[in-house]
C-alpha cells in the first residue's frame, strides 16, 4: 500500500513541474561578410567515410548525415538569400588533391564559393560518474553523457582555400547505471540516430549562420512557478501573447530574482516571435537584475548567433 501511494506521489509530482519548455525556430544574422559575395554555392563531401572502417552501420548512418546536412543547409540558403546552392552528388576522394579537385568541380558548376565538408562525426562522451550511497549503505554509480558533433568545413574562392573551421557541439543525452569495478558502454550513435540528426543539423546550420542568414532550433526554459501562474495558464494555451503581458506585469517586482525571471520570460517569447532587437534588450534587463543561468546561456547564444 505504501508501495503504490509513494508511485502515484511521484507520478502527480513529476506532471506538475512548475516551469515550462518552449520549443521553436528562429532567425539569425550572419557573424561575418563574404567579399565577393556569392554568386553559386557548392557543397561537396570531401569526407570519405568508408575508408574509416566503423562498425556498427555507423559508416551507413554517416553517409546519410552528410547528405542530409548539405540538402537542409543549401535549401535554408536558397529560401534566404538570391545565392544559388547546389549539392554535388559525389565525395573527393582523400586520396585526391581536394584544392585542384575543388577548382575544377568551381569551375565545371560555373560556381564562386564552395563548402567542403572535410571530417564528420558524432558520438557519445562520458563527462562524469556520480556515486551516491544506498539505503543499504552500498555505492552506487551513475554515469553522464554528452552527445557530441564534430565536423570540419572549407570554405573556398575561385582563387583559393579561404578558411578551415571545425566545429564541436556538445549536448546532454543520458545517464546509466555503472556496475562495480566495470566502465558503463555509452549510448549506441546508430540506434540514437534521430538525435544524432538533430546536433548534426546543429552543427551546420550554426556553420553556416556565420556567413548567411540561418534558422536555428532552440528550446528554452519559461518560468511558471510561483508568482507566474498567469505566465503558465497563457503558456499551457499557447496563448503567447498573453504570455508575454503577464511576464511585463511582474518584471515591476522588488525582488531581484523574480523580476530577472520575468524579464527573461519577456526576452524568450520576444525570440519565439523573431524579434530578436527586442528580445535582447529585455536579457540585458534580465542579467542586470539577476544572473540567472538561463539567461546567461542565451546571451551566449545571441552572441554567437545574433
Amino acid at each position: 500500500m505504501i508501495i503504490r501511494f509513494m508511485i502515484v506521489l511521484f507520478l502527480f509530482s513529476s506532471c506538475v513541474l512548475p516551469n515550462k519548455y518552449l520549443s521553436y525556430s528562429t532567425s539569425t544574422k550572419p557573424l561575418y561578410h563574404l567579399n565577393p559575395e556569392p554568386e553559386k554555392l557548392l557543397f561537396i563531401n570531401g569526407c570519405d567515410i568508408a575508408i574509416k572502417h566503423y562498425r556498427d552501420n555507423k559508416e551507413e548512418l554517416f553517409i546519410d548525415l552528410i547528405k542530409e546536412l548539405m540538402n537542409r543547409a543549401s535549401d535554408n540558403i536558397r529560401s534566404k538569400t538570391m545565392i544559388k546552392a547546389e549539392v554535388i552528388p559525389d565525395t573527393i576522394s582523400s586520396a585526391k588533391n581536394t584544392d585542384s579537385t575543388v577548382s575544377i568541380l568551381l569551375e565545371k558548376y560555373t560556381a564562386t564559393h564552395a563548402i567542403v565538408i572535410s571530417s564528420f562525426d558524432v558520438f557519445f562522451s562520458q563527462t562524469h560518474v556520480e556515486v551516491t550511497k544506498g539505503y543499504d549503505g552500498k555505492k552506487n554509480r551513475e554515469a553522464f553523457y554528452d552527445i557530441v558533433s564534430a565536423v570540419e568545413y572549407k570554405l573556398y574562392t575561385k582563387d583559393s582555400l579561404l578558411k578551415k573551421t571545425k566545429n564541436t557541439i556538445n549536448r546532454f543525452h543520458s545517464s546509466r547505471t555503472v556496475l562495480s569495478g566495470l566502465l558503463a558502454a555509452g549510448p549506441n550513435v546508430v540506434v540514437q540516430r534521430k538525435d544524432a540528426e538533430r546536433i548534426s543539423l546543429e552543427n551546420i546550420h550554426r556553420y553556416i549562420g556565420y556567413y548567411f542568414p540561418s534558422e536555428i532550433d532552440r528550446t528554452r526554459i519559461v518560468f511558471c512557478g510561483k508568482g507566474f501562474e498567469g505566465v503558465k495558464l497563457a503558456i499551457e494555451k499557447s496563448d503567447f501573447e498573453a504570455a508575454l503581458t503577464e511576464s511585463l506585469k511582474i518584471t515591476t517586482n522588488k525582488k531581484d530574482t523574480k523580476a530577472a525571471k520575468a524579464y527573461y520570460n519577456c526576452a524568450v517569447l520576444l525570440e519565439k516571435k523573431n524579434q530578436p532587437e527586442e528580445a535582447l534588450i529585455y536579457l540585458r534587463k534580465a542579467l542586470s537584475s539577476y544572473q540567472l543561468n538561463a539567461a546567461t546561456l542565451m546571451m551566449r547564444d545571441f552572441e554567437m548567433n545574433n
